[in-house]
C-alpha cells in the first residue's frame, strides 16, 4: 500500500484552490473599470466584448448586420471599443427595457438621437462618449 506524505496531499489541495479561484472571473463595471483606455480604440474580441455584456457573440453580429454597430476590424477578426460596448449597453436597453423593436431603433435614429430615445439623465450623457463627440454639450453650455 503506497502512502502520500501529508505535504504532497497538501500541495495537492492548494494549486486546486488556486486553480478554482483564478477561474472565478472578476466582472468589471464596464463604465468605470477601464482607467488608461482610450474609448474609441477597438481592442476587444468579439469574445470579450460578448462576455462584457453577457451575450452570445451571435447577438454582436446580428447587430452588426443590421447596421447598428460596426466594429473594427483587423485580419477578418471583429474588435470592439468601449464606446462600442457602451452603445450596446444603449441597445440593449432600448430593445430589452423598452421594447423597442430593432427595425424600430433603425428608423428612430433617423430622426433624432439615441439619448433623446432612451431618454437618458443629463449625467449620464456627461459621461457618454456619442453626446460629448456631438457637441451639444460645448453648444448649450452644459
Amino acid at each position: 500500500m503506497l502512502t502520500v506524505p501529508d505535504r504532497e496531499i497538501q500541495a495537492t489541495k492548494d494549486s486546486n484552490e488556486a486553480e478554482k479561484s483564478s477561474s472565478r472571473k472578476e466582472k468589471v463595471d464596464i463604465d468605470t473599470g477601464f482607467d488608461g483606455v482610450e474609448p474609441d480604440k477597438a481592442i476587444f474580441p468579439i469574445g470579450t466584448a460578448a462576455s462584457m455584456l453577457e451575450v452570445h457573440p451571435r447577438t454582436l453580429r446580428i447587430y452588426e448586420d443590421e447596421g447598428l454597430v460596426k466594429p473594427g476590424r483587423r485580419g477578418g477578426r471583429r474588435y470592439y471599443s468601449l464606446n462600442d460596448i457602451q452603445w450596446i449597453k444603449c441597445l440593449r436597453h432600448m430593445i430589452h427595457d423598452q421594447g423597442i423593436s430593432i427595425a424600430g431603433i433603425k428608423k428612430l435614429m433617423q430622426y433624432t438621437s439615441c439619448w433623446n430615445i432612451v431618454d437618458c439623465p443629463m449625467e449620464q450623457r456627461k459621461k457618454c462618449t456619442a453626446y460629448k463627440s456631438s457637441g451639444i454639450g460645448m453648444k448649450t453650455g452644459e
